[in-house]
Parts: structure tokens; sequence; C-alpha cells
């Protein structure tokens, strides 16, 4: 990977950096993740009014900053299907049990969307990719008292770092190496419906995609979920750290000396971030990473652990470490430009 990046930046001396690291800032993550995680927004439940209404906001904002459509529009629209609800069958994309689950007499229809956008590079059929999911869990009208699932950490905060590293790489104007695609995934929640969606239709061979970073929960302190078997921490992970600065950096094994060097960048840039590193296992379960590394393309994603509101009426703003957030959104945007040149 790193003697691929040498070769790449001598292929391309003029890509440079995207853009001073200080155009990602508090006022623009908070204003995209305030209206995200809004009760206006009723929860974005994958197929309901509100999670419609979040893909449209995120395409106006792909829009505004110049980023291109990455097909002929920036929604891609796509259904899930599952049997009634009595067979306890989850919603599926695979075309295979889509057919198979049409020719029952009963079977559920979800209509979904992914917002995709991108910034075409030097080498257009190669390409790096950065998602979010954007839907949560809506509204349980059955709820005594906040009967709204905001959704603030999960995962408006990944979304709102996505939005402000796509406008500041685009507001640079240099043209990467690789084309950077920008995903915002519809139907994680269900069963990571939106990227699976994505991989499994994308035209070009699977190893046109050469990384893909994952941003799920990235803006409060939480734990690494010991019952997840695709972390596995290296010694150095158990090093001290201040409470509100760990960032859990998991990767492939393919990203391992890349990921490595994100310290180097978090002492230049003067962040208050502490990598806690973890390795990604191929095809095990945690979040829309699963969709690419079953599929043999590397993956990182930053983390900032499991904390006691997680999918509870509780993870709203209030919960939200704005430096520790802005933090991790330059750290996601030198990663990126990195891959991508």
């Amino acid at each position: 990977m790193l003697a691929a990046a040498a070769s790449a930046q001598k292929a391309a001396p003029n890509v440079g950096k995207p853009a001073d690291l200080s155009a990602i800032n508090r006022r623009g993550i908070e204003a995209h993740l305030s209206f995200l995680a809004s009760d206006a927004l009723e929860g974005r439940q994958a197929g309901q009014r509100g999670g419609r209404v979040a893909a449209e906001y995120i395409k106006a904002v792909l829009s505004e900053a110049g980023i291109s459509p990455f097909y002929d529009s920036y929604l891609q629209p796509f259904e899930a299907y599952s049997p009634a609800r009595e067979k306890g069958k989850e919603f599926q994309v695979q075309p295979d049990s889509v057919a198979r689950y049409k020719q029952a007499r009963y079977h559920r229809r979800l209509p979904l969307q992914n917002v995709i956008g991108y910034i075409e590079g030097q080498r257009k059929d190669e390409y790096v990719l950065i998602g979010a999911h954007y839907d949560h869990l809506g509204v349980d009208p059955l709820l005594v008292g906040d009967q709204i699932y905001n959704g603030a950490d999960d995962n408006a905060a990944s979304v709102a770092v996505v939005l402000q590293v796509a406008k500041a790489i685009a507001a640079a104007g240099k043209k990467p190496l690789r084309s950077i695609i920008f995903a915002l995934w519809d139907g994680e929640e269900v069963n990571y419906l939106g990227s699976e969606y994505f991989a499994a239709s994308f035209a070009p061979p699977a190893a046109a995609i050469k990384a893909y970073i994952n941003l799920d929960m990235v803006g409060r302190e939480g734990a690494l979920p010991t019952f997840y078997p695709k972390f596995v921490l290296p010694p150095e992970a158990s090093q001290p750290f201040a409470h509100d600065s760990k960032v859990y950096v998991l990767h492939s094994d393919s990203l391992a000396r890349f990921a490595r060097r994100l310290p180097d960048e978090i002492a230049a840039q003067k962040l208050n971030l502490t990598p806690q590193y973890g390795l990604i296992i191929p095809a095990s379960h945690g979040s829309d990473d699963l969709s690419f590394t079953q599929r043999g393309i590397p993956a990182l994603w930053f983390f900032t652990g499991l904390h006691p509101d997680y999918h509870t009426p509780a993870d709203d703003l209030s919960g939200i470490n704005w430096d520790k957030l802005v933090g991790i959104a330059r750290l996601t945007q030198f990663s990126l430009w990195e891959l991508a040149n």
C-alpha cells in the first residue's frame, strides 16, 4: 500500500494536500448534524418520511458543494424484500433472495435510496470510497416520554463529517489521482441494505475500489464491544489515553501500515485524538464495512465506541463531543486524500 501510494505521488506530483484542514470546522459540522438529528426528521427511519427528507438534504448539500452525481442522479433508489412478518426473515437486496421472496403469496417491500456523489480522478476507473449510513430507528409511539430516536451519534455525526469533508475537498479544486466516491447509505439499521446493494450492483470489478473508509458512531465516548469478534486489539491499544480523545481505528490487515501512520498526522495537526487500533476480520458483522470486506476490498473504520444512549431516544445533540468530532473529520479528510493518491 505504501509503495503504491509513493508511486502514485510520483505519477501526479501536483496533487498535494486537498486543502488546509482548518476548512473542517465545528460550524459546518454542527449545521448538518443539528438538522439531521432534529425531531423534524422523526428518527430518519429507512423507507419513512424522515429518511426521505434526510436523503433530499444530503443530495442538496452535495450539489451545492459542486460534487457530481455518481449515477445519472444523486439518488440510487432500490428495493428490499422479505417474507411476511411472521416468517421472521431479514430484508434482503440480493437478487436470488428477492426473486424467491417475491414468489411467496405474502411478502414485504421496502423502498430505499442511497445518496452517491463523486469527484473524478486522473485515473477515472480507480476508486476510493467513503461512506456513512444516514438512516436510524425512527419513532416508537408506544414509548413513555421521548419517542424519537434522533440518532445524533448513530449516525448523523458521521454523515455530517462526510458532507464537510466532501465540501472541503471539492472547494480545494485539486483533482485526486483516483476518483473519490462519497456514499450515504440507507437501510444500515435494517440489514446493511444500502451498502450491500451498492457493492453488489457496482458495475466495474470490485477490485476497482482500492479502499473503503467507513464512519459509524464518531461523535461521543464509548467502549469497544467485546461481543464483536471482528475487533482484535493489539497491545498498544491498552495504552493510557484521555477519556475524550479515544478513537478506534479499525482496519483491514492490508491497511495496517497506513493506519499506523495516522499518529504522525494527528501530531502534526495538533488533534486531540488517541488512536486505538483494531483488526477487521473480513465478512463479520458490525457496520457497512461488511459489504466491502466480504468482497476483498480493504476497509478503514473510524469509531468511538458504544455508550449507554446507543439505540435509545437519549442519543441526541447534548451528548456530542464537538471538538473530538472536528478532529475525527480532519483525520478523515487526510486519510481519504492519502488513499486516493
